[in-house]
């Protein structure tokens, strides 16, 4: 509290007080004291000089030491100050409070040498008689043919007495006067000090935060002008802070929601900063703050890469496996970071191309099977007409031949391109479903009883699981029949001659799921994410004597996608495949 401004004024005033009162007391002091021994020795001259014109009526016939000593008595009493007259031989003819003949010659005292060469002796000091500090005044007198002085002596502890007095007094006002200015210097401090007070509240209250608080003082003094300036600077505080704050959040949730993996290494190696995706592609814990990149990042060849950067300062682009990950394809970006103050930070872009390699490769698989498909046939039917062409002498047996040879081969070639203009018609667009209530069992059993019609295996056993209620859904019949058929086509080229293929039908809360299932020879794990692609066949061998095309499981795929279900498959090498699809009801 004693070290607020308030109590620094008021005590810098009664200092100010202090000094000025206790210089006036010495002053005054010193002054009266002066003054008040002027006034004694005036008093004590003038009653000197009456005493010495009481001397003027001695007459020769009386004793002059009688008459002198009643002079002493008389006035000694009168001014209660003793009194001596002495002749010019420096013998004492009369002493108000000594007696005359006990004392010895006074002509060798101070004042009386004075006095008897015609002036006004004054002296101070101790009396040789009376053995106390005194105060003598000495005149000259005549009374006939007698010369000498007339002394008056005053004890200064009289003096000294109404000097304490006198100075006990102005020392009690100088202390009234004293109270009365430390409670003035208080109210004024007090006055002056308020609105500091309040304006460091102010101040206090908005580096707390609240930037919103202003200070109400209107004056055009400097502090006046003062709360104005804080106000103005709150005012452009909260400003650029809101601004900043704008500026920040929208940087948050462009880090936050872009595909891109953000990464920053300063230029100690430690890493500050990573956005969710790159916290997710690099598996960062949770205190990866402030910790070295060695210690967080696991893959040894970003590491080498962001090492690279620091040492050289040059960007590196470069794709990376994340092996962590699944063997994800990373495209990692590292630039060096610099400024007029650090240098040797990074900034680590993380773009996940998985998808996109991924595609990649479907594509150049997609090119080169669509190739391989389409080149079979044509060149069957390029060389079967050829033959024919050169070959005048053919008999009717071969000529017939070779045509059912063209006619399959370009049977085959249409039914592909119908397929793939199918797949890309399903693709390009939504295709328009004609949704309407459907018994799916009835729809699973029309399927089935398609399939062993046109079957050339007369053997083959398809089993029907079906449920004890009927299971309604709202789809598209025909395409869900197209579904059936093709799931059935492949469970059929794939089932060993003699095998039953099952088919189930669940029923759930909210979906049915309908599941075909034979007992071939399973597809390879590796093989499992892929073989809904276009053209993508486990056993090239085996398509090609079945006669498939490769795209019967990716138009499955689709038909399904398009009334809002999934497709899936379950397979184990040796023990057949489930494939299944879920609509919701």
């Amino acid at each position: 509290m004693f070290n607020s401004f308030r109590w620094k004024l008021t005590g810098t005033y009664m200092i100010i007080i202090v000094i000025i009162l206790a210089a006036m007391g010495i002053t005054l002091s010193w002054t009266f004291k002066d003054y008040y021994m002027d006034n004694v020795k005036s008093n004590l001259i003038y009653e000197a000089v009456l005493v010495a014109e009481m001397t003027r009526t001695y007459h020769m016939e009386s004793s002059p030491e009688y008459y002198m000593q009643q002079i002493c008595d008389i006035a000694g009493r009168d001014t209660e100050n003793r009194v001596s007259i002495v002749n010019e031989d420096g013998l004492v003819l009369g002493d108000s409070q000594f007696d005359p003949k006990t004392m010895d010659r006074h002509n060798n005292r101070p004042e009386i040498y004075q006095a008897l060469q015609g002036k006004t002796g004054i002296e101070l000091r101790l009396s040789d008689t009376a053995k106390v500090q005194m105060l003598y005044v000495a005149v000259p007198f005549t009374a006939g043919d007698i010369k000498g002085a007339v002394r008056i002596a005053k004890p200064l502890t009289q003096v000294e007495e109404l000097y304490r007095q006198v100075l006990l007094i102005v020392l009690l006002a100088i202390f009234l006067i004293g109270l009365v200015a430390l409670a003035l210097s208080i109210a004024i401090a007090k006055r002056v000090t308020r609105p500091l007070q309040d304006l460091t509240a102010g101040v206090q209250d908005m580096t707390q935060g609240n930037l919103k608080r202003r200070i109400n003082y209107q004056s055009e003094d400097e502090v006046g002008i003062l709360a104005n300036a804080v106000n103005h600077m709150a005012q452009s505080l909260d400003n650029s802070i809101n601004e900043m704050s704008e500026v920040n959040s929208r940087l948050e949730a462009l880090l936050g929601n872009t595909v891109n993996g953000i990464l920053m290494v300063d230029h100690e190696g430690r890493v500050n900063y990573a956005n969710p995706v790159a916290f997710t592609l690099l598996s960062l814990k949770d205190n990866y703050l402030g910790r070295k990149h060695v210690e967080i990042i696991g893959n040894y060849e970003l590491l080498g890469i962001i090492d690279k950067v620091r040492a050289e300062l040059n960007p590196v682009r470069r794709n990376i496996i994340l092996h962590t990950l699944g063997e994800k394809v990373v495209e990692v970006n590292v630039l060096p970071l610099s400024n007029n103050r650090v240098s040797g930070g990074v900034l680590v872009v993380l773009n996940d191309i998985s998808e996109i390699t991924r595609l990649e490769e479907v594509r150049k698989d997609f090119v080169a099977n669509v190739s391989h498909e389409l080149k079979t046939p044509v060149a069957t039917i390029s060389g079967f007409a050829e033959t024919l062409m050169n070959e005048g002498d053919l008999g009717a047996e071969h000529v017939k031949e070779f045509s059912i040879i063209i006619y399959e081969e370009s049977q085959r070639l249409s039914r592909i391109i119908n397929r793939l203009l199918e797949l890309s018609r399903l693709e390009s667009a939504h295709q328009q479903l004609n949704s309407r209530p459907i018994d799916m069992s009835a729809v699973i059993e029309y399927a089935i009883n398609i399939v062993k019609k046109r079957s050339n295996a007369p053997e083959l056993t398809i089993c029907f699981t079906k449920p004890a209620e009927a299971v309604c859904i709202a789809g598209d019949e025909d395409l869900i029949v197209q579904i059936m058929l093709n799931l059935l086509d492949n469970a059929i080229n794939y089932s060993p001659r003699g095998q039953e293929i099952s088919v189930s039908l669940e029923e759930s809360k909210e979906a049915i799921k309908v599941s075909v299932a034979d007992k071939g020879e399973g597809i390879p794990e590796k093989d499992i994410p892929r073989i809904f692609e276009r053209f993508y066949r486990v056993d090239k061998a085996r398509s090609k004597k079945t006669g498939g095309t490769g795209l019967g499981l990716s138009i499955v795929k689709h038909l399904v996608e398009n009334h809002g279900g999934r497709v899936g498959v379950e397979s184990q090498l040796g023990q057949g495949s489930v494939f299944y699809f879920t609509l919701p009801k």
